[in-house]
C-alpha cells in the first residue's frame, strides 16, 4: 500500500489534491495547525473521492516533532510531500530526510511532480481537475447558468456571421439589438421564435443601417419578426449574450481546452451563511488545471470590471489560474491607462485586434501556456 504524508496548504488548493490524485497512493495524511478549515477538508474529500477511493486523515499534532516522527516510524514506506512552504513542511522535511523517506513536491511552473533528492520528474502526466473541482477547493459551487450556450449548427453559423460582420462597429450593433429587445418586450410572442409587431416598429427596424448586417438572424414576415432559431431570441433579449456565445463557441471549436462553461453562477456561501452568496462569471475555460476566468465587455473596460475579474480569480482560482477580459475595441489604443492597469494587475486583455487575427482564439492558448505578450503602449 502506497501512502502520502503532506501538510495542508491553506493558500494553494492545488497542493492539497494534485499529488494525491496523480500518484498511485491509497492513503493520505494531512498535517495542519489551525481549526478553522473544516469546510476546506470536506471539499478536499469531495474532490479526491470523486475519482479515487483514498483513505484521508487530517491530523492536528500537539507535539509536532514527536508525532511526525511517530507517523514516519509507523509508516516506513510513506512518501513525503514538502510542497508547502511553512513551518510544518520544513519540520516534516527535516524528519523525512533523516528517516530516509522518499521526498516529493509539486512544481507549479512546470506542472509536474518531482523527486526532491534527484530533482527528476516522477509524474509527467498530472491529474486533470475539472472546473467544478477547482471552484470546490475554494468553497465555490456552480449552482446555475444565467444563459444557455448555443451549440446547434444553425445558431452557431448565425452567431459567427453576426459577430464577424459587425465587429468593426460593434457598439452600433449593440444599440440595434437593444432597440430590438425593447420592441420584443412589448410584443406578443407567437410560437417559440416569432413575435407580432406593429408597422411602425417594422419600419424602424428596417431603416436602421444595422438591418443590412444582421445576416439570417431574423426575417420580417407580414406583421411578425421571425428568428432563425429559438436560441437566437436570447441573443437579442439578454444583454451581452452575443459576445459570450461567440467566445464560448470559438473555444469549444478550437478543441484546446479540457472544459468550457458559459454564464456560470457560483455560490460561495458554504456553511457560514444562511442565505446564498453568489457571483456570475461570463466564461470559464480550463486546460491542464490552468483555469481562465473571463469577463466579456462589449465596447469599454472600466476599473470596476478589472477589480471584479481580479477578485474572482483570487477567490476561486489557484497558482495556475488567470483573469482575462475580452472587449470588442482596441483597448490599448482607446484606453491605454486602463490597459496598463490591467497589465499591472496581471489581467490578460483580449481585444478587437486579437479577434481579427486569423488564428483567433489561439490567443487564449497563448495565455494558458504562458506565451502571451502585452502590446507595447
Amino acid at each position: 500500500m502506497n501512502k502520502l504524508l503532506t501538510v495542508y496548504d491553506d493558500t494553494e488548493p492545488l497542493n492539497n489534491v494534485v499529488n494525491a490524485l496523480s500518484m498511485d497512493v491509497n492513503e493520505v495524511f494531512y498535517l495542519y495547525h489551525h481549526e478553522e478549515h473544516r469546510t476546506a477538508f470536506t471539499n478536499i474529500r469531495k474532490v479526491i473521492r470523486g475519482y479515487k477511493n483514498i483513505a484521508l486523515h487530517f491530523i492536528r499534532p500537539v507535539d509536532d516533532a514527536k508525532e511526525i516522527d511517530q507517523i514516519l516510524k509507523d509508516n516506513d514506506d510513506v512518501i513525503v510531500d514538502v510542497g508547502g512552504s511553512k513551518y510544518l513542511s520544513l519540520l516534516l522535511f527535516d524528519y523525512a530526510n533523516r528517516n530516509g523517506n522518499r521526498i516529493i513536491y509539486f512544481d507549479h511552473e512546470e506542472n509536474v511532480i518531482k523527486d526532491y533528492r534527484t530533482h527528476t520528474i516522477i509524474e509527467q502526466e498530472i491529474f486533470k481537475l475539472t472546473i467544478k473541482d477547482v471552484l470546490m477547493l475554494r468553497g465555490g459551487e456552480i449552482t446555475e447558468y444565467m444563459h444557455k450556450g448555443a451549440t446547434d449548427t444553425r445558431t452557431k453559423e448565425t452567431i459567427y456571421q453576426l459577430f464577424n460582420d459587425n465587429l468593426n462597429n460593434y457598439s452600433a450593433l449593440m444599440n440595434y439589438l437593444s432597440y430590438l429587445n425593447k420592441v420584443l418586450c412589448g410584443a406578443k410572442k407567437v410560437g417559440n421564435r416569432a413575435f407580432r409587431i406593429t408597422k411602425e416598429q417594422i419600419s424602424e427596424i428596417k431603416k436602421d443601417r444595422c438591418y443590412a448586417k444582421i445576416g439570417d438572424l431574423f426575417t420580417i414576415e407580414g406583421d411578425r419578426i421571425v428568428f432563425k432559431t429559438a436560441r437566437l431570441v436570447d441573443v437579442v433579449t439578454v444583454s451581452g449574450t452575443l459576445l459570450e456565445n461567440y467566445l464560448y463557441l470559438k473555444l469549444l471549436d478550437a478543441g484546446q481546452f479540457d472544459d468550457v462553461r458559459m454564464s456560470v453562477v457560483v455560490d460561495f456561501s458554504d456553511d457560514r451563511y444562511d442565505h446564498p452568496v453568489k457571483c456570475e462569471i461570463d466564461l470559464l475555460a480550463i486546460y491542464n488545471n490552468r483555469l481562465m476566468f473571463v469577463s466579456c465587455k462589449s465596447n469599454k473596460v472600466e476599473t470596476p470590471a478589472l477589480n471584479e475579474i481580479y477578485v474572482h480569480n483570487s477567490m476561486f482560482g489557484n497558482a495556475l489560474s488567470v483573469p482575462v477580459i475580452c472587449v470588442c475595441e482596441d483597448i490599448d489604443r482607446h484606453s491605454p491607462s486602463m490597459y496598463a492597469k490591467a497589465e499591472e494587475l496581471g489581467i490578460y486583455m483580449i481585444d478587437k485586434s486579437n479577434m481579427t487575427e486569423l488564428d483567433f482564439p489561439e490567443v487564449f492558448h497563448r495565455i494558458i501556456t504562458g506565451a502571451y505578450k502585452y502590446d507595447s503602449l
